[in-house]
């Protein structure tokens, strides 16, 4: 009895960990960022949770051992996270059947349900086959899991011994260093595409920005249609695809190597100062390269979302926060994914501590969904990703934005490189592959001299601004 009992107790905890492993494998690219002290506590808390309801359960007069019980709670916990896979399944078997559809995550959730009664039924009669069944189904998912991440890491060791940045512009002019403000517009479609889209002429917007020395480049295309490929590129200050062995951003702020843009950065004798998003949080990251500093915290609002996506529980908590009128979307992005507004105030704190010259890259989360911002920047809230005049407010919203930083720097720091660029087009642009790749691309680059012939994507724009403090010629990627 005792074996026997050791062997459930075991297999609860295989059980319990398969959510977790599964939730590394799904995200192993950023295993470094997710396997921290919140997720620690993660596990510690709900391993807490399964605990007392084990014991809640254990009052009733129930005729079955307490490691049983243990048992039947740890199942159903796993139960509940193959809830968006199930919905998926309904999804995919009902496409042609609307009212099925729109009711798959309620659809999911009595299954789910369903299923668990079925289960601790069975648990409850002893169900010895059953529980043969579980013993191998979940132990041989323990280990393929755990072979998959370990691979991966093995791979990841390899790639880090491989790669070796390179100091590709010396410092050959020897000149006081001025800052650098690189904005990623995320999701932020050309000025002329946006025009023609609403029927909008901003032709005035342009002329002001030309009397404060910028310029808008039309025609530019980034290297790739997603952020992670062409945030990627501009770390490595080479063309990055999916096909490469690098390490991708936003993981590579958190490896041990350092990518080429920081790496020529210190060489030069600048300083990194990044401000983040949802999308990639820089606490999360590397502390240091962190402008507004905040210590990674315990309890990591953004790593638990994530985590509870493949159950009801998100769900469930966003109904009842539409019931008490809370709004997730204000008190959660709507200050976090302002990376302009964070850089003038953080700025304005930190200004008496930054001695060295700075590389500021703000990563601006708009006018990229969630749509949450009116033309005036008040907060509104836009419903799904298809919205037009989200869209079109957003993007309204960061042209006042800019407005607002370059008057600001103008004052601050009027010898300061600018850019603003997105990563990618609108991703309600055209279907076309080409088309998502073209971008907005407004810049201040002092005595720069733009080259018309050049396509000044991410990369190229910013080996043009390296030469330009350091003396060398430009050398451009040929595409």
């Amino acid at each position: 009895m005792v074996i026997k009992n050791l062997r459930i107790l075991a297999l609860s905890l295989i059980i319990f960990s398969l959510p977790f492993m599964q939730f590394i494998l799904n995200n192993v690219e950023e295993i470094n960022v997710i396997v921290g002290k919140s997720f620690y506590f993660l596990i510690f808390f709900l391993f807490l949770i399964i605990i007392f309801f084990s014991f809640i359960i254990n009052k009733l007069k129930i005729n079955i051992y307490l490691v049983d019980k243990l048992f039947i709670i740890t199942l159903i916990f796993w139960v509940f996270f193959n809830h968006n896979f199930l919905k998926s399944l309904i999804n995919k078997f009902s496409e042609n059947n609307s009212l099925i559809s729109d009711y798959s995550s309620e659809s999911s959730l009595v299954i789910l349900i369903l299923i668990s009664i079925l289960f601790s039924i069975q648990v409850l009669k002893k169900n010895t086959f059953l529980i043969r069944f579980f013993f191998i189904f979940f132990s041989l998912s323990f280990f393929f899991i755990l072979f998959k991440i370990l691979s991966h890491e093995e791979i990841k060791s390899e790639n880090l011994n491989i790669y070796q940045p390179q100091i590709i512009f010396e410092d050959k002019a020897q000149i006081k260093k001025n800052n650098i403000y690189f904005f990623i517009l995320d999701g932020m479609q050309p000025l002329n595409d946006f025009e023609d889209f609403y029927k909008i002429n901003l032709q005035n917007y342009l002329l002001n920005y030309e009397k404060n020395e910028f310029n808008y480049i039309h025609n530019t295309e980034s290297l790739h249609s997603s952020t992670t490929y062409s945030l990627s590129s501009m770390f490595y200050l080479d063309n990055v695809s999916v096909e490469s062995k690098n390490i991708p951003f936003p993981v590579v702020m958190r490896s041990k190597i350092k990518p080429d843009l920081i790496y020529n950065l210190d060489n030069l004798g600048y300083d990194f100062k990044w401000i983040g998003n949802f999308f990639a949080y820089c606490p999360k990251y590397n502390l240091k390269y962190c402008l507004d500093k905040k210590k990674e915290p315990i309890i990591d609002n953004y790593l638990y979302i994530n985590f509870f996506r493949q159950t009801p529980l998100i769900q469930i908590i966003i109904n009842f926060g539409h019931i008490i009128n809370f709004d997730f979307n204000r008190h959660f992005f709507f200050k976090l994914n302002d990376g302009i507004g964070r850089l003038i105030k953080n700025i304005e704190s930190n200004k008496n501590f930054i001695k060295k010259p700075t590389f500021y890259f703000i990563h601006h989360m708009s006018p990229h969904w969630p749509y949450i911002t009116n033309n005036d920047c008040s907060y509104k809230y836009f419903e799904g990703k298809k919205n037009y005049e989200g869209y079109k407010s957003a993007y309204l919203c960061v042209l006042k934005k800019i407005e607002n930083v370059v008057n600001y720097l103008k004052i601050s720091d009027p010898n300061a490189f600018v850019i603003f660029q997105s990563d990618h087009n609108w991703k309600l642009s055209n279907n076309d592959e080409s088309d998502h790749k073209k971008i907005f691309n407004l810049v201040k680059l002092n005595n720069c001299k733009i080259e018309d012939k050049i396509n000044l994507h991410n990369v190229n724009l910013l080996r043009l601004v390296f030469s330009c403090i350091t003396g060398n010629n430009p050398e451009y990627l040929n595409y």
